[in-house]
């Protein structure tokens, strides 16, 4: 019986082994070849994406467009891998075709990156670059991409303009270096200057590389001293054609009122800036204290909020449509776009139309031709009124009479306009852009190749204004317009070879280009146009008509070499050189050279690293490199001479004819020589824990010497200046980004991106030996923007009499800084300067399931504002800014005593400085990505719902609330708080 129960139970054990031997020889027989596609998260295709059979060591390569074939069976499993993205795993199952996207895996540090005239692996790039892609490009919904990468790219200061509708960025790249040449980096799309004017939708961006040390910027020669931000747009691929649509609608409201005096805070203030501090108890006749309409306004308890009269709830949308794909000869992507923005103050609008083409045609085995083509179309319509008078408009006079129409002059004893009146004006700008690039790329022998591009970019702006008349007591009716043309052509030919020799890699680079632009504007201005509504088409009626033109032409030439060689995927070496002519410099000075090298150490890939199982890349850098600016006018080197108006006597007495002569202004600068900075980084790669943290940290110090400056020259000489090579500067910081992986579950991630840096910045030398510049706030050893004034301590008290310096009860008190009893210009000092001691954000990206929410908080620290656009007057003639001033009762010393019999009171500019340090949460969004499952129900490949926030709220400000920080205490255009819902769309 137990034996027959044991065979029983050996006859299925047998007959699973057999099944077992038989399997591997079934599925050898299903064998067969399937065909497939590699993509990133942005559906572009990647090459050299390594497709592996899991278990075996039979592997492919994907092709240029991302496709491979492989032979498998049914039970295969595919391994898919590419440098800087997680790795995937692909069931083979019944399917023949795959298609198959990889997401980003958050290290970066062998990504493709876009590099000067060329691409590389960030693995072998041995300068300081920072490269932005995907979802970084888009979280903040902007009309501008700039906008999302403040505080995201360490070394990189970004600020909006104002507050306007559609206005733009300023962007500085390691601080500043020259005092009177610009500071502004090198912006490029698509590898021909653009400007940091961005017409281009974020969704049509690939990446954003930002050049910041002079060895990778030593490339572009002269204009890569003040770093160099590299945008590339997207290009179709082969085989899949994608639609995109995106869009998106806000609403806006001023992100806060300034704080002024309400009615009952107003009263107060005007009855004890007519007070005697010595009699204080002794309350003024309200005649003498509410002049004009004020005291009837007093009377019947008028209140106006004049801030509220002049905002308007904004809003913003935006719609993106795009196209692309390919075959084995062409591929395509264009795209339109539409932004419009009304902003949070009344009669101001913009609207911006875009519409992008790149297209490339391989027309044989070695030859490939293209085109990159932006057109834009930029339309500002309404001058909208003026915040900073709603502001200091009195709150107690009404805006309208009694019909509803606006008071030209809500008070008649104080000349300030109603900023309603400034709704009647009308102003209009249109701008037209053409930026088209045509290429050709002729691969000569394997691994060498030419390419030529040609750039055309032209510019038109017209502007046109109409300030009618408003009251007939008062004034007359003014109206101009301004045409400005402008266009600059740029031809360049790179010469590429490429070599890999299995770990060791030479890439060269040689390079010429030239470049030329010519600019001209016009303008015309009259008065008393005949009819408002010809606006500014008809200018034949106007009286006292003037006209001006102008017209500046400048080229420059180029020729550059690169060679970058990597040995045993260890050792990477970089030399580079460029030789620049500059037509804005003088004779036997416009051509100089650029040199720059620098080295990589992989210390991950050496042997007695190889057991430190925690670090999965660390590598060293160093570098230096020399650059140019010669960013100065045109015609800046030669002689120049004012006509002024001289007048003669003739006939009657008093009757004086104005005849116009020449005076000379500016000597010739027969010797003008390129500023040149000199920059040395080092810097460290590392990868922690399989890249969960991963980020870099560099130091670098420059000097900027032969600054480009303009030295007075003494009353004797007939001139008043001359432009000289003189005076020089240093600057030094640091820059630390630090990306982790918090948790990383199948139903919930967390991601960090934290950036932190700082840098100094200060003045070695000025021209003809000074150690000071008064007259432009330079200081040798000082940064080159600083605050410059008498130092506030306090509030003169009584009982203080015996002070030597002491002036009145309730003034300001400054500080005795030299001890000589006496307050003078000898008593000013430095105070502080804009420039922050660090900035930095901290993103975190929260993944729940489909749901993600994205967190950025952006802070800047350690800088003085200078207030200065809100001023303070004692007489409290106009509304203020509430603040705590000195009465008999209230010994503050925060502010000075109002005084009606004083229109200002000493040292008056010294509450002007105030900490400028600020954090605030830039922006919030919460989205939600619908699952496979729900999109097999749709004609959909992708959708994405989502809210947005930006601007929502700050954290910390020694401002008073209702001042942004940002803004640097300005109070004309606030900033607004913006509130979105947005969709996006893919069909495939």
């Amino acid at each position: 019986m137990n034996r027959a129960r044991d065979k029983s139970r050996i006859k299925p054990t047998l007959l699973v082994c057999a099944f077992l031997m038989i399997l591997p020889f079934w599925a050898m027989s299903q064998s067969r070849n399937i065909t497939g596609n590699v993509q990133g998260e942005e559906n572009e295709a990647l090459n050299s994406a390594r497709v592996l059979v899991k278990g075996t060591t039979r592997g492919v390569l994907t092709d240029e467009n991302g496709d491979f074939n492989i032979d498998v069976t049914p039970i295969d499993t595919l391994l898919v891998s590419y440098l800087g993205y997680e790795n995937k795993e692909i069931a083979v199952g019944n399917q023949t075709s795959i298609t198959i996207r990889l997401t980003l895996s958050g290290n970066t540090l062998d990504e493709v990156v876009v590099v000067g005239y060329g691409t590389m692996q960030k693995s072998d790039v041995t300068g300081a670059i920072v490269s932005v892609r995907g979802e970084a490009l888009t979280d903040v919904k902007s009309n501008n991409v700039l906008d999302g990468l403040q505080g995201r790219v360490p070394g990189v200061e970004i600020s909006r303009d104002n507050g306007r509708a559609g206005s733009d960025f300023d962007i500085l790249v390691r601080g500043r270096r020259s005092l009177n040449a610009t500071n502004a980096p090198l912006v490029l799309v698509d590898g021909v200057p653009y400007g940091d004017n961005i017409d281009i939708n974020p969704a049509d961006i690939e990446s954003i590389e930002i050049l910041k040390d002079a060895s990778s910027t030593a490339v572009y020669g002269s204009r890569g001293a003040n770093g160099v931000v590299l945008i590339t747009t997207k290009s179709g691929r082969k085989g899949v054609s994608q639609i995109t649509f995106n869009t998106y609608y806000g609403v806006a409201e001023a992100f806060q009122k300034v704080p002024t005096y309400d009615r009952d805070g107003y009263i107060q203030a005007k009855i004890d800036a007519n007070k005697d501090y010595n009699n204080w108890d002794v309350e003024p006749n309200p005649l003498n204290v509410f002049p004009g309409d004020e005291i009837t306004g007093f009377n019947e308890g008028t209140y106006t909020d004049w801030q509220d009269l002049v905002t308007r709830p904004g809003n913003q949308q935006d719609y993106f449509l795009s196209f692309s794909g390919g075959n084995d000869q062409t591929t395509y992507s264009t795209s339109l776009n539409y932004f419009n923005e009304k902003g949070v103050i009344k009669a101001d609008d913009f609207s911006r139309y875009t519409y992008r083409l790149n297209l490339s045609s391989k027309l044989n085995d070695w030859l490939t031709v293209g085109t990159s083509t932006v057109l834009a179309y930029r339309l500002r319509e309404g001058r909208g009124p003026r915040f900073t008078d709603a502001v200091l408009m009195s709150p107690i006079v009404p805006a309208y009479d009694s019909a509803g129409n606006y008071i030209y002059q809500p008070n008649f004893a104080n000349p300030r306009k109603s900023p309603l009146a400034w709704l009647e004006d009308s102003e209009e700008s249109r701008e037209y852009r053409v930026f088209a690039t045509a290429f050709a790329e002729i691969q000569l022998l394997p691994g060498l190749s030419f390419r030529t591009n040609v750039n055309a970019d032209i510019n038109t702006r017209r502007f046109g204004y109409v300030y009618p008349q408003k009251v007939p007591t008062e004034g007359f009716t003014t109206s101009g317009a301004s045409f400005y043309y402008g266009n600059s052509y740029l031809w360049n030919n790179i010469l590429t070879y490429k070599k890999d020799f299995g770990g060791s890699r030479l890439n060269l680079t040689l390079g010429q280009e030239f470049r030329t632009s010519r600019n001209e504007n016009y303008s015309i201005f009259g008065q008393e146009q005949q009819f408002d509504q010809t606006l500014w088409y008809n200018f034949a009626s106007n009286q006292n008509q003037q006209t001006t033109s102008d017209l500046t032409e400048t080229a420059l030439a180029s020729f550059l070499g690169r060679a970058n060689y990597t040995l045993s995927d260890r050792y990477i070496f970089s030399l580079s050189g460029r030789y620049d002519g500059a037509s804005q410099l003088a004779e036997g000075n416009k051509w100089s050279f650029f040199p720059a090298g620098s080295f990589a150490w992989r210390l991950s890939e050496e042997d007695f690293m190889r057991n430190v199982s925690f670090l999965n890349d660390l590598k060293l850098r160093a570098g230096y490199g020399s650059t140019g600016n010669a960013a100065i006018d045109p015609y800046s080197t030669a002689a120049s001479l004012n006509i002024d108006p001289l007048f003669y006597e003739f006939g009657a007495p008093g009757q004086e004819v104005p005849y116009f002569g020449y005076r000379p202004v500016a000597l010739a600068s027969s010797d003008l020589k390129w500023e040149r900075t000199q920059q040395v980084n080092v810097g460290i790669d590392f990868g922690l824990f399989e890249n969960r943290i991963f980020g870099n940290l560099d130091f670098f110090q420059a000097k900027t010497d032969r600054l480009l400056l303009r030295d007075q020259l003494p009353p004797t000489s007939g001139f008043d200046n001359v432009f000289v090579n003189a005076g020089e500067t240093q600057s030094w910081g640091w820059e630390l980004l630090l990306n982790t992986v918090n948790v990383d579950t199948r139903l919930f991630k967390w991601q960090t991106n934290l950036s932190f840096f700082g840098s100094r910045e200060k003045i070695v030398a000025l021209a003809s030996g000074l150690t000071e510049d008064e007259g432009n706030n330079w200081f040798v050893g000082h940064p080159i923007l600083v605050h410059y004034d008498f130092n506030k301590v306090g509030i003169w008290q009584f009982g203080d009499e015996e002070n030597p310096t002491f002036t009145s009860p309730g003034e300001i008190r400054v500080q005795d800084v030299n001890g000589d009893s006496t307050i003078n210009f000898d008593d000013r000092v430095i105070l502080g300067t804009p420039n922050p001691k660090w900035s930095g954000s901290l993103i975190n990206t929260f993944n729940i399931g489909d749901f993600d929410l994205t967190l950025n908080i952006y802070a800047r620290w350690g800088q003085m504002l200078n207030a200065g656009a809100y001023s303070y007057d004692p007489r409290m003639y106009d509304n203020m800014r509430e603040v705590d001033y000195w009465t008999p009762n209230n010994p503050t010393n925060a502010y000075p005593r109002y005084d009606a019999s004083r229109a200002e009171l000493p040292f008056e500019s010294t509450l002007r400085y105030v900490d400028g340090s600020y954090i605030k949460i830039k922006n919030i969004t919460l989205g939600y990505n619908l699952s496979d499952d729900l999109m097999e129900k749709t004609r959909f490949s992708t959708m994405r719902l989502y809210f947005s926030v930006r601007n929502p709220q700050i954290l910390y400000s020694n401002l008073v609330k209702g001042l942004d920080p940002e803004r640097g205490g300005s109070i004309s255009y606030p900033l607004a708080r913006v509130f979105m819902v947005g969709a996006n769309f893919t069909f495939d």
